[in-house]
């Protein structure tokens, strides 16, 4: 990998400290990551301002995920957050399902009570493509936050009221600065949280290729038809998955493919936060 990878717009460091100074309005955060890399989409530069209050973590996309880690990652840290809650938002369930998880949680109901008859008011945040909006237009009934398969689309903060006594403080997608590990910064551009326009599409699908040859090693062959690489030579495989996919040398097109591949789940429910049998669980 020789990119250094980066994208902090102007928006974003004015939405962040936009965050600070709203939260004497809202009862609660929820911050939403990619079920796939519940570590890697947490924004580090958020939790000082946000943790004021009580801060539910939503693993959305959980259906594209490793059950095994996600496992892992909520019983290593359940007692950071005041709940972890699952979504797929592009289920009709996900109202039903995320509210009956949401009522029975003891921190929300204590809420519920002292709030009385008005409507809890939630800090929706998240880093960019991680189904923040899709998740809100459920809840909210309607399409009132936009909505695109590229980040960077939510540019204000605004509020929107659901017909579930919840009214949202949506925020854009939210980056940091600087990534301090760029495997996190890998890891958001093959989500798709980073605009594919400033990645170079060859390094994120050979770390790819690299990553889940490593900790799904048949994924690769049943998907593409393919046998004959050396498990540990990435290139190699993608020369030959180029060539399967009768793109002859287009190495970038063949990128792109195995990229978008991955993000729709056409591999099957693979997580990108891996973790090994040495993790701690709590």
């Amino acid at each position: 990998m020789t990119q250094q990878i980066q994208w902090f717009p102007g928006h974003m460091a004015k939405t962040i400290r936009e965050i600070g100074e709203q939260m004497k309005l809202v009862d609660f955060s929820l911050e939403i990551v990619d079920a796939r890399a519940p570590e890697s989409t947490q924004n580090p530069q958020i939790m000082d301002s946000i943790s004021v209050k009580p801060v539910f973590l939503i693993l959305n996309k959980i259906d594209l995920a490793d059950a095994r880690q996600v496992h892992k990652f909520v019983a290593a840290n359940k007692d950071k957050f005041a709940g972890i809650l699952t979504t797929d938002a592009k289920m009709g369930l996900l109202s039903k399902d995320f509210l009956r998880q949401l009522k029975t949680n003891p921190v929300y109901a204590k809420m519920v009570e002292n709030k009385k008859a008005a409507s809890l008011k939630a800090l929706v945040v998240g880093t960019p493509n991680v189904g923040k909006s899709t998740f809100i237009n459920h809840l909210a009934g309607k399409n009132i936050a936009r909505t695109a398969n590229t980040p960077g689309v939510t540019r204000f903060l605004y509020w929107i009221r659901t017909k579930y006594d919840l009214d949202f403080l949506d925020t854009p997608g939210l980056l940091w600065p600087k990534f301090e590990n760029q495997e996190i910064g890998t890891k958001i551009g093959i989500l798709g949280g980073i605009k594919d326009t400033l990645l170079a599409p060859d390094d994120l699908a050979l770390w790819l290729i690299s990553f889940i040859q490593k900790n799904y090693p048949t994924v690769i062959a049943t998907r593409y038809k393919i046998s004959h690489f050396p498990l540990d030579n990435p290139i190699a495989a993608l020369m030959s998955i180029t060539s399967q996919l009768g793109m002859r040398q287009d190495f970038e097109k063949a990128s792109l493919k195995i990229i978008n591949d991955f993000r729709s789940g056409k591999f099957g429910q693979i997580s990108l936060d891996f973790y090994g049998d040495d993790y701690i669980e709590n």
